[in-house]
């Protein structure tokens, strides 16, 4: 008969299992739907990056359901190409915490504001796209993933036509979090520990 203290040992196991499957899920962005700060509905404003929590750089600006144009996640989203105009490129980044050779899953959604040839630039870690697929009639949605090289890493958009002015590249619902195992992996895992009970069972 299987002891009570490798039952315990084996949902021991399984439970930080779960637990680290969970955590890896979590998002690692502060603020990624830029819901803060808050805007009143209808309408947009632009705030300086030490004023949008989570994030750094130029300008931010935020909409809330203004000009007919809903938020992907929640109800805000933000412009890249954020007021005063000028012939700058814009930015805005963070960096988060990350573990040396671990790999993240990264996600947001984008969208063009008035025509569907405008760019930017996405860097995370060591690793960078260029989007110019965007189109004005909907969002897009980005997935990828980076090798973090460094205990901290740095996630950055970067507009790629300034000379288009403040018009252009709408970001929302910023993620990145650890992978994990695929399903099938923490499956075997598990059924290996069933295994491992049995053995035991037998003897």
């Amino acid at each position: 008969m299987q002891s009570i203290r490798s039952l315990a040992k084996n949902s021991i196991l399984l439970g930080a299992l779960a637990i680290a499957a969970g955590s890896a899920n979590a998002n690692l962005i502060q603020n990624g739907s830029f819901e803060n700060p808050d805007v009143d509905t209808g309408s947009w404003a632009y705030f300086s990056s030490s004023d949008v929590p989570g994030w750094d750089g130029s300008n931010i600006e935020v909409w809330d359901s203004y000009n007919g144009v809903n938020a992907f996640d929640g109800v805000q989203f933000a412009e890249l190409n954020a007021h005063p105009d000028t012939n700058n490129a814009f930015e805005i980044y963070q960096d988060i915490n990350t573990q040396i050779g671990q790999w993240y899953d990264i996600s947001f959604a984008y969208r063009a504001r008035n025509n569907d040839s405008e760019e930017f630039q996405f860097l995370a870690g060591n690793s960078n796209w260029n989007l110019n697929d965007h189109a004005t009639t909907g969002w897009s949605l980005f997935s990828g993933a980076f090798q973090a090289s460094s205990a901290t890493s740095q996630i950055r958009f970067l507009s790629v036509t300034p000379e288009t002015g403040t018009m252009g590249n709408f970001l929302d619902d910023v993620r990145v979090t650890a992978k994990v195992p695929e399903p099938g992996t923490l499956a075997l895992l598990g059924l290996g520990l069933a295994g491992l009970g049995m053995a035991r069972r037998r003897r």
